[in-house]
């Protein structure tokens, strides 16, 4: 079990059920808000090839954040590649695996986010932004997907930490493809009404 406290509030998370409790009560994790809209992506997948898939991208995500936290160089072409992205963009990664809460059309949510990064504004002259990134290691990046997922992480960050969010990545390894997308910002009404929200 790993426990946070996060803004006066607690966050709880049991690795072996994928449980949050947020102040000793049950919370869906943001996955599992999106699977109403998207269902559960991957159910036509053989288990056991859809398990190695899983695995390995945890190990990716793993080695990523010994990378960015320690350092730890590694013979992953995925995190080759992510070095090979974080030096042509030039961004500083603040934050690996961050938790958060997040409360939306009033209903509590959990996760944990991949990557919060800072970079120079280029039209901007001293001015750093902050972005939220998604490291995806599928074989193809699911845009509509990956942007109701940041953008409810964007809506956590900023609740939990007060740190304004300026712009929102997807970051795509797989099979030699390294590229980093940009994901529009949207609003909480927009999320609701997109998600069926009741009352959206």
């Amino acid at each position: 079990m790993e426990s946070w406290e996060i803004n006066g509030r607690t966050l709880e998370f049991f690795p072996d059920e994928h449980l949050y409790l947020c102040d000793g009560v049950i919370v869906q994790s943001v996955t599992q808000l999106l699977n109403r809209k998207f269902g559960k992506k991957y159910d036509s997948v053989d288990a056991n090839t859809l398990k190695k898939a899983a695995d390995r991208g945890t190990m990716i995500h793993k080695a990523i954040e010994d990378y960015c936290k320690d350092g730890i160089e590694s013979d992953l072409m995925e995190v080759k590649d992510f070095a090979f992205l974080q030096k042509y963009y030039k961004f500083e990664v603040v934050e690996n695996e961050l938790p958060i809460i997040v409360d939306f059309a009033g209903e509590t949510y959990a996760g944990r986010l991949d990557l919060i990064i800072r970079f120079e504004n280029l039209t901007r002259k001293n001015e750093i932004l902050n972005a939220v990134a998604d490291i995806k290691t599928t074989s193809t990046l699911d845009k509509e997907y990956l942007g109701h997922q940041l953008n409810l992480y964007r809506m956590g960050m900023e609740q939990c930490y007060d740190i304004a969010i300026q712009k929102l990545y997807g970051i795509h390894l797989k099979n030699g493809t390294r590229k980093i997308v940009d994901i529009p910002i949207r609003s909480e009404q927009w999320l609701a009404k997109s998600l069926n929200i009741p009352g959206a």
